[in-house]
Formats: structure tokens, C-alpha cells, sequence
């Protein structure tokens, strides 16, 4: 994979969390703002911390920082996997915003 196709997958990923995020502001009642600047996009929930997303290009990996900890997500088969645990990214990331939150988040599709 490209660099340019790396960056592709990223910002199509990152375009599907935010939707997802602005989807939650309702359904959940949660006050959440996101910021993107190039492929770092930052989610701050009021009361409840940030969630930061980024890529890193050199690795082609996918990173999220957040209060239960820092997590690495590398493309297998097409699809974003945690490079500890296999577990794929997004049923990985609603798990950690479902504990940031303290409350279930929907799956993100």
C-alpha cells in the first residue's frame, strides 16, 4: 500500500468516527466537539475527557489515545485491527468510548 492510499483509508475512517460521534449527540444526550487538523482528529466530551485519533505513516498505523490508554490499528484484510489483540477497530473504539462515557454506545457501523 501507498502512502496516498494509506492516507485515503485514514481520512475515510476518520470521516466515519466523526459522523458516528455527531450521531451520538443526540441518541446519547452527550456534549461532544470534534477538531480535525490534517489526520488528527480530536473528540472532547465535556465531563469525560478527549479521545484523539492519528495517523502515523511511517508504520501505516492507525493510533487512538484515550483515558483507558493508547492503541495501535494496522489494516488486515481491509479492515482496521488492534495490533495487540487482533480485535478490529470499531467494535474496539465503541468499547472505549463506551467506558469513557461511562454509558453503551451504539455499534459503529
Amino acid at each position: 500500500m501507498t502512502d496516498s492510499e494509506f492516507g485515503d483509508r485514514v481520512d475515510n475512517t476518520l470521516v466515519q468516527v466523526e459522523e458516528y460521534i455527531e450521531s451520538l449527540v443526540d441518541a446519547l444526550d452527550i456534549d461532544a466537539d470534534s477538531s480535525r487538523a490534517g489526520n488528527v482528529l480530536t473528540l472532547d466530551f465535556d465531563g469525560f475527557g478527549k479521545i484523539i485519533l492519528n495517523s502515523q505513516v511511517a508504520n501505516h498505523e492507525l493510533w487512538v489515545a484515550a483515558k483507558s490508554g493508547g492503541f495501535h490499528y494496522r489494516l488486515t484484510d481491509n479492515e482496521w485491527v488492534n495490533t495487540r489483540t487482533g480485535q478490529p477497530f470499531a467494535s474496539h473504539f465503541v468499547e472505549i468510548l463506551s467506558g469513557q462515557l461511562g454509558q453503551q454506545c451504539p455499534p459503529l457501523n
